[in-house]
């Protein structure tokens, strides 16, 4: 029966996977199978079993959620998106808050059974007016 921790070889094997492919060496499964003398299909076969897929997603986990990692992402998009990649300015924008929508919070004394369709509708008008007045005083874009 085989056993179900990880072995040493298999814990190089995870330390190369969880490098980004780019920066891999050797960059390729199949060149790394060669260095380490271990056949292409032992890896695979590895990597199809539970206690190794458990292992290997675990690592992935930890890395993608590493606060550097974050950093140096965001540190890369805020500079494409100064760069003028405008795709790059919203993900940066959307991922600091800055571009979700102001939160309006209305208050009233009335129960909503007795607010009729045309007071709800001249409501929104109310606070669609003010807003658009708040963006141009702003120098923001008014839709």
């Amino acid at each position: 029966m085989e056993s179900s921790h990880i072995d040493e070889r298999q814990e190089k094997y995870l330390n190369w996977l969880v490098v980004p492919a780019p920066m891999r060496q050797p960059s390729t499964q199949e060149a790394y199978a060669k260095q380490e003398g271990v056949d292409s299909a032992t890896l695979r076969r590895w990597q199809k079993k539970p206690y190794f897929k458990q292992e290997w997603q675990k690592r992935v986990e930890d890395l993608q959620g590493s606060p550097e990692r974050t950093q140096k992402l965001m540190d890369t998009i805020y500079q494409r998106a100064l760069g003028g990649d405008n795709k790059a300015a919203q993900l940066y924008l959307q991922a600091t808050n800055k571009l979700a929508p102001q939160q309006v919070n209305i208050t009233h004394t009335q129960s909503l059974n007795e607010i009729s369709d045309k007071d709800l509708e001249e409501l929104i008008a109310s606070v669609a007016g003010a807003e658009q007045v708040a963006r141009l005083e702003s120098g923001g874009k008014a839709d």
